[in-house]
């Protein structure tokens, strides 16, 4: 079986009588408008930015925490 489906999908010729299974079939091919790509686009842009904000603002707080010390207020 497996021989058959090698000989099927690389092309090669079989001998009559020799793989007269039918090979399986394919993965069924499934098309996407382009108005779902770019709302899953956008949706994911929008999610991607949150949570970088969301870590840039920790960040920048434990920052300004460990640095208050060195400013100079005059």
């Amino acid at each position: 079986m497996s021989n058959c489906l090698i000989k099927a999908f690389s092309g090669c010729a079989c001998p009559p009588g020799d793989c007269a299974q039918k090979p399986t079939t394919p993965a069924p091919v499934t098309f996407v408008s382009w108005r779902t790509q770019a709302i899953a686009c956008l949706a994911f842009g929008f999610l991607a930015a949150i949570i970088s904000a969301a870590w840039m603002e920790t960040q920048f707080k434990t920052r300004d925490l460990r640095n208050q010390e060195h400013v100079s207020w005059k």
